[in-house]
């Protein structure tokens, strides 16, 4: 069985290769998983910064505040993605485009 470190690692990749087949571009993933986001990617010109969670993980307080911040910071957008076996769900947490 893998760590949880890799079954999130896995998901991540694996949502970097959804966004880019919805024309997402200069998607990228952070190193480490360090900061609040996973997942970066642009599409028609909105920033969005997403935070991926698998199988049972759960966001705290505190991941979505970072999250949001970095997004009203940076002008973007702020979303979490749940993927479990049952499929992807979106949590959209702000949008702070302009």
């Amino acid at each position: 069985m893998a760590n949880m470190y890799r079954i999130g690692r896995r998901a991540e990749k694996n949502l970097a290769n959804q966004l880019r087949g919805r024309n997402y571009r200069n998607v990228r993933l952070s190193k480490g998983s360090r900061g609040p986001a996973d997942v970066y990617g642009v599409k028609n010109g909105v920033k969005t910064y997403i935070q991926v969670k698998a199988n049972t993980a759960r966001e705290t307080r505190g991941e979505r505040t970072a999250l949001r911040r970095l997004a009203k910071k940076r002008g973007g957008r702020a979303a979490i993605v749940y993927k479990r076996k049952s499929g992807t769900r979106w949590k959209l947490l702000g949008d702070f485009s302009r």
